[in-house]
């Protein structure tokens, strides 16, 4: 054999294991599991348009219609968080397992989702799987997108292409559409919008802001927030465009609304104002509960205190001044804000001062194997406005009376 032939013979070879390679890497990877098993949870919640003869709260929202008009009932809410479907099908089957069991448990009317429900490389046949999972359940879920969403380029699927795939779902309320600000900026995330839930009389009973604060800071802004150029990763908090935004809409909302409106947030990360509050000991174990943190002087001070559960990390939210969302939703009245993203923590806290809570949503996926972090949560909307959030375990047990109206 020439060498000529011999180099040819090497060329080729080089080029199928390459090709050998990219077909591994960029293999889309599903998740197995029989949406035929799944029962349609029966619900009347509706959606309904801003001119609907029944919804007199000006914006879109939802409500329990029967016999052509809005019930009385209760309307019942179940949230979860870091779901974290990957490639991995061990772990991935059996977290959809115990999602399905949550949701056919509690037979909720609503589902809210917290962030990071995907994860792992070539994930986009999962954002479609995951649309046709929730849609099997044939009633409305409402997302937010965690920091796993898009987090690896040419690996992963963007994060405003997983919104547009959920938002086409005719069960998803996650909007698509680019937010801006009354003086025409552009609101940063994907999928910031408002959930409403309407009370027997057409007013909006409670109003959720679901805003993204999931994603990485791109390079390009680190001077703005005064960051280390050298830092790889920094994550986004809630910029001033989107605390903006919502000041806004809840003031358009409250005034079409009759003047008033209860309303909470949901978000992926912690706020600041959590990690603020609090001091941990220099060392921890990941994982087990941190039996000596205090909280700071300051926000003893301005009324902090423990309402239920534990830590078992560090809090882990942005590392710089946000849009102050915190002082925004205090202004304005907001009851609670939810979140994720810290998955062996379960920790609820109160600030008596400003009447709010900030609370972690249990977790979802199994893959911590820390069962006290774990499980979900429920609130229960009652037909006048009032509300009560409680923690359940994997197995159905009530865990925390957290808040009530």
């Amino acid at each position: 054999m020439t060498k000529r032939k011999i180099a040819v013979l090497i060329v080729l070879g080089v080029i199928l294991i390459a090709v050998a390679v990219v077909a591994v890497v960029m293999r889309q990877v599903p998740f197995q599991y029989d949406f035929d098993s799944i029962a349609p949870i029966e619900s009347d919640l509706t959606l309904l348009s801003a001119d609907d003869p029944l919804n007199q709260s000006g914006s879109p929202a939802l409500a329990k219609v029967r016999d052509g008009k809005i019930s009385d009932e209760e309307i019942k809410i179940l949230f979860l968080t870091d779901v974290h479907l990957c490639e991995r099908q061990d772990s991935t089957a059996e977290t959809i397992d115990r999602l399905v069991t949550y949701v056919e448990r509690e037979q909720p009317d609503l589902i809210i989702l917290g962030g990071d429900t995907l994860n792992g490389l070539n994930d986009k046949v999962r954002v479609y799987q995951f649309r046709n999972l929730m849609d099997a359940f044939q009633i409305h879920w409402a997302p937010v997108l965690g920091n796993h969403e898009g987090d690896r380029p040419l690996f992963m699927t963007d994060r405003d292409k997983v919104v547009e795939i959920w938002s086409a779902s005719p069960y998803c309320l996650m909007e698509s559409d680019t937010k801006y600000t009354a003086d025409g900026r552009v609101v940063d995330g994907f999928g910031n919008y408002v959930l409403s839930l309407l009370g027997a009389d057409g007013r909006i009973k409670n109003a959720f802001f679901m805003l993204d604060n999931g994603g990485k800071l791109e390079k390009s802004d680190y001077a703005k927030w005064g960051i280390d150029k050298n830092k790889k990763k920094v994550d986004v908090a809630i910029s001033e465009a989107q605390v903006d935004w919502y000041r806004e809409t809840y003031a358009v909302m409250k005034e079409k609304n009759g003047g008033e409106l209860t309303h909470m947030c949901v978000i992926h990360k912690p706020l600041q104002e959590m990690g603020a509050a609090i001091l941990l000991p220099e060392e921890i174990t990941y994982g087990d509960v941190i039996e000596n943190w205090d909280f700071t002087a300051e926000a003893k001070a301005a009324g902090w205190t423990r309402t239920d559960g534990d830590l078992r990390d560090k809090i882990h939210c942005p590392p710089y001044t946000d849009g102050k969302l915190y002082e925004a939703l205090v202004e304005n009245g907001a009851k609670a804000v939810f979140f994720g993203h810290d998955h062996v923590s379960d920790l609820t806290l109160y600030n008596a001062k400003d009447d709010i809570y900030l609370t972690y949503i249990r977790l979802t996926t199994v893959t911590e194997e820390i069962p006290d972090a774990e499980g979900y949560n429920v609130m229960i909307l009652g037909a006048d406005g009032a509300y009560a959030y409680n923690a359940y375990k994997p197995d159905g047990a009530l865990d925390a009376a957290l808040f009530a109206s």
